[in-house]
Parts: C-alpha cells; sequence; structure tokens
C-alpha cells in the first residue's frame, strides 16, 4: 500500500509513495508490516497526492529509517475489506513469482505502477525486466496459496 522513499529528519521520520487508495490505512494506531514486521502508526502527515511522512513506533531514529529505504508497507488486512472475484491486496502480489503458459520463468512481481486504466506488475527476473499488464487478458490465473501467476505475453510486449 505505499514505498519507503526514504528516511525524513532525525527522528524516524519515512518519506512514502502512497500506492493505496485507501487512505484511511494510514491512522493513528493503524497496523502496518514492514516485511513480517509490525509496526503501529504513530503519525501521518500527507504532503501530496501520491506522498506522504509516515512516523512508525519503534522506528525512532534516522538510523533505524534508513534501511527502510526501498521497502513495500502492507496493512494488515482488515475482515470489513471484500475484494471482487479477480482483485488482490497489493502485498499479496508483490514477490509473486510469473511464468508464462509456455513455462518461461520471467521472475517475481517487484513493485506495481497504478496507471488509472489498470495497474502493470513490473517483473523482474534472470531476462531482465518485463511490464506486465494487469489485464485479463493477459494474466490468465493468480494462485495465492502458490505465489504463482501465469501469463499470456502478446506478442511486442518485449
Amino acid at each position: 500500500m505505499a514505498r519507503v522513499l526514504g528516511p525524513h529528519g532525525r527522528d524516524g521520520g519515512l518519506r512514502i509513495q502512497i500506492l493505496s487508495d485507501l487512505p484511511g490505512r494510514f491512522g493513528l494506531g493503524r497496523v502496518l508490516l514492514v516485511g513480517q514486521s509490525p509496526h503501529p502508526v504513530s503519525a501521518f502527515r500527507q504532503t501530496g497526492p501520491d506522498s506522504a511522512l509516515l512516523w512508525l513506533e519503534g522506528v525512532v531514529t534516522r538510523r533505524q529509517a534508513v534501511p527502510l529505504t526501498g521497502q513495500h508497507l502492507a496493512a494488515v488486512p482488515d475482515s470489513d475489506v471484500v475484494l471482487e472475484e479477480g482483485e488482490y491486496f497489493h502485498y499479496q502480489l508483490i514477490g509473486m513469482r510469473v511464468r508464462t503458459e509456455e513455462g518461461e520463468d520471467l521472475g517475481e512481481i517487484q513493485e506495481i505502477l497504478e496507471t488509472g486504466s489498470n495497474d502493470v506488475y513490473i517483473v523482474r527476473g534472470d531476462g531482465g525486466e518485463v511490464l506486465i499488464p494487469a489485464t485479463a487478458q493477459v494474466v490468465r490465473q493468480v494462485d495465492l496459496a502458490a505465489n504463482a501467476m501465469l501469463v499470456r505475453l502478446p506478442g511486442g510486449l518485449r
């Protein structure tokens, strides 16, 4: 739901890029996951349409904030947020292995770009970087249990 761009100040503040369309997830006391580590939000201030400053409990110095640069922040799933069939939280897709229908391993989803019409998965692997449009014509299957995605690459995508 967010990506840490870097530290802010000396008190553990983080500059973040907001990737979520649910702004309430950054509320005071809400728990965010940094990797597998839960951290309650101690302060949040939006600085732009997709940028903010965030402070997490347990991250109180610049030295603690610096290693979080580049990390993705995920929300602990809410029981009141219901997704439609074929919809996924970004945290469920980041790190997912992507293969083509022909069996080629493209790598893992490293980032997700929100473009307005559809998301785009940035997949990095041994063959380099591939941008995968998140459409039903391209994404053929998502298996959360196996942490795997099956895609059909249209001609000219690479």
